[in-house]
C-alpha cells in the first residue's frame, strides 16, 4: 500500500511540476497568436485600436487606456522599443516566454522617451531570459481629444526594432 501512495504523490508532484511550467508557456503563445492574427509581426509596433465592448485579443483590456504591441523575436540579436514621450501617463512593460514581466518604465521614471534594449542574456537594458517575449506600451487617454494626441504621437514616433550587431 505504502509503494502506490509514493507512486501516486510521485505522479501528483510530476503532474503539478509539469503544469506549472507548460501553463505559463502556453498562455503566451496564445497571445503571440491572437496578436499575429490580426497583424502583428515580431520586431514591428503594432498599434492595437482603442478598446470597446468587443476587445479581447489578450485579456480585457481597460477602455482608458491606449496600447501598442511588439512581438518581440530575438533570434537575430537585441530589440530596441520606443515608447514616445506624448505628454500624459504612459507604460512600457516587457513579458517573457514565460509570462514573467521582466521590465516596467513609466513617464515617470524616464525623462521623456522611454527607450529599452532587450536581449537574452546580458549586454541590454532588459535581459529576456529567452528568443521570445512581448513588449506593450500603454497610454492613459480620458477623453477624445487625449486619445487624438496620443494616437498621432504612437503612430509616428513609437518603435519597435532589431538593433544592428555591434
Amino acid at each position: 500500500m505504502i509503494r502506490y501512495l509514493i507512486v501516486f504523490i510521485a505522479l501528483v508532484a510530476g503532474a503539478h511540476a509539469a503544469t506549472l511550467w507548460y501553463l505559463p508557456r502556453l498562455a503566451m503563445n496564445t497571445a503571440m497568436s491572437r496578436l499575429a492574427s490580426v497583424g502583428a509581426t515580431p520586431n514591428t509596433i503594432a498599434h492595437v485600436p482603442p478598446t470597446d465592448e468587443t476587445s479581447r485579443r489578450v485579456v480585457r483590456p481597460s477602455p482608458d487606456l491606449l496600447y501598442s504591441v511588439c512581438l518581440l523575436n530575438l533570434a537575430d540579436g537585441p530589440v530596441q522599443i520606443r515608447a514616445a514621450d506624448w505628454g500624459g501617463y504612459m507604460s512600457l512593460s516587457v513579458f517573457a516566454g514565460n509570462t514573467d514581466n521582466v521590465a516596467a518604465v513609466n513617464e515617470m521614471q524616464a525623462s521623456g522617451d522611454i527607450i529599452l534594449s532587450v536581449a537574452d542574456g546580458g549586454g541590454a537594458d532588459v535581459d529576456l531570459g529567452g528568443p521570445r517575449g512581448i513588449a506593450i506600451i500603454r497610454r492613459l487617454v480620458t477623453n477624445t481629444d487625449a486619445l487624438t494626441h496620443a494616437d498621432a504621437v504612437r503612430r509616428q514616433d513609437d518603435s519597435c526594432e532589431a538593433l544592428e550587431p555591434s
